[in-house]
């Protein structure tokens, strides 16, 4: 029972970390500045049938150079739970394939969780990268990667003992863009910690890998600016 628990605790906290797609795969173009939004979350079985938690989120984003694009956000429906939740981070393009339209980028971030009810707040580094590949005549592209989540001050174990944790949770994805890239629509679907046993008393975690783990299925939508 106290593994349970424990695990229960763990992957509580890497939901609550990890509750989004990932901010930006493909770096804007420098001076290119962007503002949207996402929805979706980890599925839970409501009554038989699995449904996405109905999680949103609020984005941004500015090009400082053409490989490199800084980025926050805030989760909205973390507000009306009386929790300001926010991330900041940067994507940074590291190759670029171009006989065959592979590129790949890294994308360091924080996620901060501030409870106002108990008056704690915590954070996680966090690390995406992705493997992109563009297509057609506006460079869509389809993406493949992972997202590791560290929680280096841990929780605290029914022996008293406090441990860190590494999670790991891989990723699908595919983004749409607009007439001369004036728009973005993205989907992603992100395996969570499949590794981990997801079962807790608390939320009836589900997804494609039955108890281990979760599955997170997200839409999301940004407009770009350019200032050129």
């Amino acid at each position: 029972m106290k593994k349970r628990i424990t695990f229960g605790a763990v992957f509580g906290l890497l939901v609550l970390a990890s509750c989004g797609p990932t901010r930006f795969v493909e770096p804007l173009a420098e001076e290119e500045f962007s503002f949207g939004g996402s929805f979706g979350g980890p599925l839970i079985d409501y009554a038989g049938v699995p449904i996405p938690v109905p999680l949103s989120q609020i984005e941004l984003g500015y090009g400082l150079r053409d490989d490199l694009t800084l980025h926050g956000g805030i989760h909205a429906t973390s507000a009306l739970f009386g929790n300001l939740q926010l991330d900041a981070g940067a994507t940074y393009q590291v190759f670029d394939t171009k006989k065959i339209d592979i590129r790949g980028s890294v994308s360091p971030s924080i996620n901060l969780i501030v409870d106002f009810n108990d008056r704690k707040a915590k954070a996680w580094p966090i690390l995406d990268f992705n493997f992109f590949w563009n297509y057609g005549k506006r460079r869509n592209y389809i993406y493949l990667g992972g997202n590791f989540m560290f929680d280096f001050a841990g929780i605290t174990h029914p022996n008293s003992e406090r441990i860190g944790y590494t999670l790991f949770s891989p990723m699908l994805g595919h983004t749409l863009k607009g007439k001369e890239r004036s728009w973005e629509f993205f989907t992603e679907i992100k395996i969570i910690a499949p590794y981990m046993n997801s079962e807790t008393p608390f939320v009836p975690y589900t997804g494609i890998t039955g108890r281990r783990g979760g599955t997170g299925i997200y839409i999301g939508f940004r407009k770009i600016l350019s200032k050129k």
